[in-house]
Parts: structure tokens; C-alpha cells; sequence
């Protein structure tokens, strides 16, 4: 089973809209198409398979709220001005997405396009499972309106696999409560500073567990390397003294229990906490805000009275948050790819990143990135934090390493191994992966 990512299980926290079996009495005349069942997960929708020239199937992990309108804003826009192409949108569970999708794409099936995690990308480039897209003659123009931090995304051995279509990145989230009693008028921009408020006042963290989207981001923000900037070495940087001082200081905050083991499992929900007083920071993307802004019923006039949001902190000359979101990929199996492709380009222009923009998705268009919406309140700190933070290493052995290093810092961090003995093993294997 695939590890679900932190950032998935929040957009879904809040306004699950199951689609339970959608009875849909249809008469078929001759020359319509026969209906179709699409069953992603545990939701079933029956649909009718429109009449066009051509049709994409788009399989993605989108949350409810992003998935409205991907389905009632941007398809619909998207096929308005291509009449020709009809577009099948698929929403899968991201904890089983990964695996379906390699079982279908090996075997001969699967989706026209697909909406990848960043992380997948170097490892489908290598199974062959995506096709390269560096050989149309317009990724030229398509390119030149993206973001270059979030174009590398898309690379794998120096050839383009994916369009990114939305870049993520975490922020600070503070209790207002907390801060003004620590006497503070401002929350800390460093995480020195966040450490040493924390342990001043006993005030807890929300780290959101011990894997690489939850504790990368303060690992690396007090000075921790995982491998060199090109991505083909640990040995000397996770392992070397800045690592292990970084380290040292995330088991001191958990044996203190600034770090609660009811934050680490979930049993604290973090969400509530930060806007209750319980936390004094937790880290969270784009979509808290913008989820608990759709939830019917939802305060959210106080949790904007009672929430400070922040740029990441991070110590001068490390980065801050870490870099998520997702490509746009054509499968090898499809048997549109023409059409595909047109989907694509179309998604990373102007009008579908606005749309989706409304999702708390932030864009990786640049003239999208301009709108006035990213000046609110509740997106600035993000775009912010974007050139300050850090890509996890586009290699196509990335699941191993994160396997290895969630199991090794929870060893770690719980004083089951030295950390210095236990930076050691996971560089030396990390190196052997980086090698393959």
C-alpha cells in the first residue's frame, strides 16, 4: 500500500461528498454511447459516454472541493473551446492510487493523462510507464509561462515527463492566544527562535508525524542535509555534524514532549488544536484555509481571528518548507495522445490555473501567479515561502529513501539508535540507491 501523504489527508479532512451509486435511468438511442460504470476506490458514479471524436481519461487524486471544479468549471471550459475532445474526469484515493495506476498502465490499460504526485515522476519515467514530452514542438511555448522552480519537477535525466500543474508548500500556522501570551508581537522567523519560544514556555509543535513531508521541513530548516545539491550523495550530509545537530534537537522537543506523541499519531487534531490554543504552531498547506472556508456551518470568521499564518521558519542559509504538488503526465498507453496533449497545455495556461487557484491550488503559471488573489491573506505566506523552499530528490528510487528514512528517524528520534550511528546506515544505503 502506498503511504498517503500528509498534504493529501488534509485537503480531505473536511466535506468528504461520497458518490454513492448514482441511478441514472437512461434511454440509449441508436448512435449514443453505451453507459459506463467508473469506480475509483469506494465511489461509484454512472455516467454516459459522451459523443466527440475523441476521449481523454484523466485519473487524479483531487480533493471534493477541488474536484467541483475541476467538473463544473474547468472541463466544461476546456471542452467549450474544443468541441471535438470530451474529457473523463476519474477521482481516485490517493492511498491506492499509485499502486492501481502501475497495475493498469502494465498491463495494457489505464488513464489517457494523469495528475502525479512530483514525487512519482522519476520512478514512472523509468518503468516507461509515462511518455517523455520534450518532442512536441510547442513544450517550447508552454514552458516559457511556467515557473522555473516548478518546471524541474516535471525532469528526469535531463528530459521533460511532466507539465506541473499547481506547486504546494507549507506555512506556519500560530495561535494568536499563545503568541500574545509569550509576549510576542510577531511570531519567530527562524526556527531557532521557534525552538527556543517553544521550550521557554512549553507551548508544543504540531509536527504532523515522523516521515519526510512532516519533518523535513524543520530537519532541514535547522540545518540538516539529506544529500548534495545535485542529488547523487548523502554520505557527508546526512551524516555529517549540521544533520545530527538538527536531529538532536527534534528528540530533544519529542522527550520533552514539546513534540506530543498524540500530535506524532493523530490523536490530537491538530486543525482544532492551533485554533483552540493547544498548539502554538503546525505547519499546513494552501488548503487549510480554503477547505474550512467550503465546510457549511464552519466559524471561519474566528478561525481567521484566532490563526496567524507565517512564512515557514527556517535558520539564515538553510531552506524553508518543503516543495509538494503535481504534474500532468501522458500515459504510454494512451491511444489519444494528440488530444491528450491538448489537455494538457490548455490546463497549465491562464484560465484553468485561475480556476483551480479558487481551490487554494497555487498556480504554476506565472501570470496566474500574479493575479491579485495571491496578495489575500491566506495565500501571500505560501507564495512567500516558495523561493526559500526545497524539492525532495527527483530520483526514481525516492520511495525507498522514504521508506528508509521515516523508519530510521522514528528510530531515532525515540532513542532506539544513536543518531549519529543511525545517520550513518541511512546515508550509506541512501548513496546505493542514488548509484542504481
Amino acid at each position: 500500500m502506498t503511504r498517503r501523504t500528509n498534504a493529501a489527508r488534509g485537503r480531505d479532512r473536511f466535506g468528504r461528498l461520497a458518490v454513492l451509486g448514482l441511478a441514472i435511468a437512461a434511454v440509449l438511442l441508436p448512435g449514443c454511447g453505451a453507459d459506463e460504470s467508473i469506480i475509483a476506490g469506494d465511489e461509484v458514479e454512472r455516467v454516459v459516454e459522451p459523443e466527440a471524436s475523441e476521449v481523454i481519461t484523466v485519473w487524479h487524486t483531487y480533493s471534493d472541493v477541488e474536484t467541483r471544479t475541476f467538473e463544473q468549471e474547468v472541463i466544461p471550459a476546456f471542452e467549450a473551446e474544443h468541441p471535438d475532445i470530451r474529457v473523463l474526469s476519474v477521482k481516485h484515493a490517493y492511498e491506492y492510487f499509485k499502486g492501481s495506476l502501475i497495475a493498469e498502465t502494465t498491463s495494457g490499460a489505464g488513464p489517457d493523462v494523469v495528475r502525479m504526485d512530483i514525487v512519482w515522476l522519476p520512478e514512472f519515467a523509468r518503468l516507461g510507464l509515462i511518455d517523455p514530452i520534450d518532442t512536441y514542438p510547442e513544450l517550447p511555448g508552454v514552458t516559457k509561462r511556467l515557473l522555473p522552480s516548478a518546471l524541474e519537477s516535471g525532469k528526469y535525466e535531463g528530459r521533460h515527463y511532466g507539465l506541473p500543474l499547481n506547486i504546494n508548500t507549507k506555512a506556519a500556522i500560530y495561535s494568536r492566544e499563545l503568541l500574545r501570551k509569550a509576549g510576542l508581537e510577531k511570531p519567530p522567523e527562524t526556527m531557532d527562535e521557534l525552538v527556543a519560544l517553544a521550550e521557554r514556555t512549553g507551548y508544543q509543535l504540531g509536527v504532523n508525524g515522523i516521515n519526510t513531508w512532516a519533518v523535513l521541513p524543520y530537519f532541514v530548516g535547522l540545518g540538516g542535509q539529506l544529500t548534495n545539491k545535485d542529488y547523487t550523495k548523502a554520505s557527508g550530509y546526512l551524516d555529517g555534524p549540521a544533520s545530527a545537530r538538527a536531529v538532536h534537537t527534534l528528540r530533544r522537543l519529542i522527550e520533552s514532549d514539546i513534540v506530543s506523541g498524540d500530535v506524532l499519531s493523530g490523536k490530537l487534531e491538530r486543525w482544532q488544536a492551533v485554533q483552540d490554543g493547544k498548539l502554538l504552531m503546525m505547519d499546513e498547506g494552501p488548503w487549510y484555509y480554503t477547505i474550512l472556508a467550503n465546510v457549511e456551518g464552519y466559524d471561519y470568521a474566528r478561525l481567521k481571528r484566532d490563526t496567524l499564518l507565517a512564512p515557514f521558519p527556517h535558520n539564515p542559509g538553510t531552506k524553508g518548507s518543503i516543495i509538494g504538488g503535481e504534474n500532468l503526465v501522458l500515459m504510454r498507453n494512451s491511444r489519444n495522445k494528440q488530444a491528450a496533449w491538448t489537455f494538457m497545455k490548455w490546463m497549465t495556461d491562464v484560465e484553468a490555473q485561475r480556476l483551480m487557484f479558487k481551490t487554494g491550488l497555487l498556480p504554476t503559471n506565472a501570470e496566474a501567479s500574479d493575479s491579485k488573489e495571491t496578495y489575500s491573506p491566506t495565500i501571500r505566506p505560501y507564495v512567500e515561502s516558495l523561493d526559500a523552499s526545497f524539492l525532495r530528490p527527483p530520483v526514481a528510487n525516492w520511495a525507498k529513501i522514504d521508506q528508509a528514512f521515516n523508519e530510521m528517524f522514528e528510530r531515532m528520534l525515540h532513542g532506539r539508535v544513536p543518531v549519529e550511528v543511525g545517520l550513518g546506515q541511512l546515508a550509506k544505503q541512501i548513496d546505493e540507491w542514488l548509484e542504481e
